[in-house]
C-alpha cells in the first residue's frame, strides 16, 4: 500500500513539475518571439491576409517553418528528378503556406510547373493542367498572401503574355483555346458589360438588399430546394441556370441582375479579376479581348505597376503592356462559330491609337532606346494591317507617321498599296512555293472573313492576294525559259484551290457559313488543264 501511494506521489510530481517546465518553456518562447519580432530576427507575426492554415503554422512552428520548409524545398526537388510531378505540387502549396513571405519560392516553383514540368507531356491537356498549377499557385496563394510584392504580378503576367501568348510552346493554341472557354463560361455572352459588373455588390446580403421583393426570390428559391449560395455553385459548374428556373427567375425579373452578381463574384474570387480595372484598362487601351491571354498580361502588369515601390526600375511593366498590346493589335480578336469548337484569332484594329500612344508615352517617359525599334514594327505593321482589313484611311494615316518619325526610310515614300505588298512579298526570297503560299494563304483568309460575314475584309484580303499574284507575275514575265517555269498557276485556278482547301480545314459550323457565302461551290471543279501543281504549298 506504502509502495502504490509512493509511485502516485512520484507521479503526481512528475506532472508538477512537467507542467511547470512547459510554462517555463512557453514563457521563455513568447519572449524570444518578441524580441526575434521587435529585433526583426525571424517572421513570427501572422500575416494580415493568412488563412487559418498558415496563421496556425506560424503559430504553432514558430521558427521551424523555415527549418520545415528548407526539408519540403529539398523533398520538391528530388520529387522533381524523380517524375512525381502530383506529388511536387503538393509540397509546392505546403512551402508556400509555411513561408508566404518568401516570394523567390513561390515565383520559381510557378515557373517550374509552367515551363519545365510541362513540357515533359506530349498530351496538351497535361501540359495546360500544370501551366494552370503555375497560375493558381501565384494568383490563388502567393499574391492572396503577398499581395504589394510587384514581382509576383510581372511572374503570373509573364506566363500570360510568353507561354500562352506566343507561340513557342506546341500546344499555345491549346492552352488559348481553354483560356478562351474557361473567361467566356464566366463572362457568358462576349463581350459583356464590365461597368455593369463592376457596379454589382460583393456579398449576398448587399444583393438581397438591392434587388425588389427580396421574399419572393427567397421563396422561388426555396420550392427548389436552393439557396443563394447552392445556386451560386451549381451556376459556377454549368455556367448557366437550367432552362425551367431561368425562365422562372425571368418571369420574376430575377434572372439578369442574379447572373451579373453571380459572373462578378466569379471573376473576383477565382479569377482574382477586378470587373471595374478592366473597365478601366479598356477605355485607356481600348477594347481588348478577355478571352485571349494579352489582355491578362496587360492586367497584371497594370496591377504589379500599382504596387511596385518608386525606386523599382518601371520599365518592365512598361515593356509589358506595350509588348502585350502589340500582340493584341496582330492576334488579339477572337473569332469564333457559334461554340469555341473553332478557335481563331485576327488582328485588333480597334486599338490601334491606344497602342500609338502607348508608345509615344513609354518613349516620352523612359527614352525612345527603350522602344523606337519596336515603334517603327508596329507602325509597319499597322500599316499592312489596317490595309488588310479594309481601312484605308486609317492605313494612310499610319503610312504617314512612318514617313514623318523616318524621313530617310525610303519604303514609306511609296504609294500605299505598293508599300503594302512588298513588305508582304519581303520573305518571298524568289522562290515560287513561297510566292504560291502567300497567295493562298491570303485567298484562305479572304474565305474566313467571308464566312463570317466580314465582306469588307475579305475583299481586302482578296485584293493582297491578287497583288502579290500580279507583282510575281510581272517579276518573272521578262525572264528566261527556267525563270518562266517559276510562274505561278493562273490566279482563277488559284482561287478555286484556296477556297477546296479552306473546306478542307475549316470546322463544321465555318465550312456551313462558307457554303452558304458561296453557294457556286459545288460547281468549282478543276478542269483537266488546271490541276494543282506540285510547286504549291499548304
Amino acid at each position: 500500500m506504502m509502495r502504490r501511494m509512493r509511485s502516485v506521489y512520484v507521479l503526481v510530481m512528475f506532472v508538477v513539475i512537467g507542467v511547470g517546465i512547459l510554462f517555463a518553456l512557453s514563457a521563455i518562447q513568447r519572449r524570444m518571439n518578441h524580441i526575434r519580432e521587435e529585433e526583426e530576427l525571424t517572421k513570427t507575426k501572422v500575416l494580415e491576409n493568412a488563412p487559418p492554415m498558415v496563421a496556425f503554422t506560424t503559430v504553432a512552428l514558430g521558427a521551424f517553418r523555415g527549418l520545415v520548409a528548407d526539408w519540403l524545398w529539398l523533398r520538391s526537388r528530388k520529387m522533381k528528378q524523380e517524375g512525381k510531378y502530383f506529388e511536387m505540387v503538393q509540397l509546392g502549396s505546403w512551402i508556400v503556406k509555411l513561408q508566404p513571405e518568401f516570394v523567390d519560392v513561390a515565383a520559381y516553383l510557378a515557373w517550374n510547373m509552367s515551363y519545365n514540368v510541362s513540357v515533359n507531356f506530349t498530351d496538351p491537356e497535361a501540359r495546360w493542367r500544370w501551366v494552370q498549377r503555375g497560375i493558381e499557385l501565384l494568383r490563388d496563394e502567393a499574391l492572396v498572401y503577398n499581395p504589394g510584392e510587384s514581382r509576383l504580378y510581372h511572374e503570373l503576367g509573364w506566363i500570360y503574355q510568353h507561354k500562352i501568348g506566343l507561340t513557342m510552346d506546341n500546344a499555345h493554341r491549346y492552352y488559348k483555346l481553354q483560356l478562351a472557354r474557361k473567361i467566356t463560361k464566366v463572362v457568358g455572352d462576349y463581350p459583356p458589360d464590365w461597368e455593369a459588373l463592376a457596379a454589382e455588390p460583393r456579398t449576398k446580403k448587399a444583393f438581397r438588399n438591392n434587388i425588389e421583393r427580396p421574399e419572393t426570390l427567397k421563396k422561388l428559391l426555396q420550392e427548389r430546394d436552393l439557396n443563394l449560395e447552392k445556386l451560386e455553385k451549381k451556376f459556377r459548374k454549368d455556367g448557366a441556370f437550367s432552362n425551367q428556373l431561368a425562365q422562372s427567375l425571368k418571369n420574376e425579373g430575377y434572372k439578369e441582375p442574379l447572373e451579373r452578381f453571380y459572373r462578378s463574384r466569379w471573376l473576383r474570387q477565382v479569377y482574382r479579376l477586378k470587373p471595374e480595372l478592366i473597365a478601366e484598362i479598356n477605355s485607356k487601351y481600348g477594347r481588348l479581348d478577355w478571352r485571349l491571354p494579352q489582355a491578362h498580361a496587360v492586367y497584371w502588369a497594370t496591377r504589379g505597376r500599382e504596387v511596385a515601390d518608386k525606386e523599382e526600375v518601371s520599365t518592365k511593366w512598361a515593356r509589358m503592356i506595350y509588348q502585350s498590346l502589340q500582340q493584341a493589335f496582330r492576334k488579339g480578336r477572337l473569332v469564333s462559330a457559334e461554340s469555341l469548337e473553332y478557335f481563331q484569332t485576327t488582328p485588333n484594329i480597334r486599338i490601334v491609337d491606344a497602342i500609338n500612344r502607348a508608345h509615344l508615352e513609354t518613349e516620352e517617359k523612359y527614352g525612345e532606346q527603350i522602344v523606337r525599334g519596336g515603334y517603327k514594327n508596329f507602325v509597319i505593321d499597322a500599316v499592312v494591317i489596317l490595309y488588310s482589313f479594309g481601312a484605308e484611311e486609317k492605313a494612310k494615316e499610319y503610312l504617314e507617321k512612318g514617313r514623318k518619325e523616318w524621313p530617310d526610310t525610303e519604303s514609306f515614300k511609296r504609294p500605299l498599296r505598293r508599300f503594302v505588298l512588298e513588305e508582304l512579298v519581303k520573305d518571298i526570297e524568289g522562290r515560287q512555293s513561297q510566292a504560291s503560299a502567300a497567295v493562298q494563304s491570303y485567298l484562305v483568309q479572304s474565305c474566313q472573313a467571308l464566312a463570317y460575314g466580314d465582306l469588307e475584309r475579305a475583299s481586302a484580303l482578296e485584293d493582297l492576294a491578287e497583288g502579290i499574284w500580279e507583282k510575281w507575275k510581272r517579276s518573272r514575265a521578262a525572264g528566261e525559259s527556267a525563270e518562266r517555269r517559276m510562274r505561278l498557276p493562273p490566279y482563277k485556278r488559284m482561287k478555286r484551290m484556296a477556297v477546296q482547301l479552306a473546306m478542307e480545314r475549316f470546322a463544321p459550323p465555318l465550312k456551313k457559313r462558307l457554303r452558304k457565302a458561296i453557294p457556286e461551290f459545288e460547281n468549282f471543279e478543276f478542269a483537266e488543264d488546271e490541276a494543282p501543281v506540285s510547286g504549291d504549298t499548304r
